[in-house]
């Protein structure tokens, strides 16, 4: 029998409650083996600090969406192309 075979086996016959204990291990495992996780969970505190034009272009878009004046993908790629 493999391995997977065999922890499948077991999973199957754990009782309910123990359930997501196995779920909290196997995500702890699987994120701590993803090399873009643990790059990203190591990556530096982001410490740069915002000007006043990012905030005011971040509370523009905001309120673009508010007013849902969103553009889809489609129409972003016709303006990158100079198409609209």
């Amino acid at each position: 029998m493999t391995t997977r075979t065999e922890l499948y086996r077991l999973i199957d016959t754990l009782p309910d409650c123990e359930l997501s204990a196995v779920q909290w291990f196997l995500n702890y495992i699987h994120s701590h083996s993803d090399p873009v996780l643990q790059a990203l969970s190591n990556a530096p505190y982001e410490d740069e600090m915002i000007t006043e034009e990012e905030e005011r272009l971040v509370q523009e878009a905001r309120e673009e969406v508010a007013r849902d004046e969103i553009s889809s993908w489609d129409e972003v790629k016709l303006r990158l192309r100079g198409q609209q």
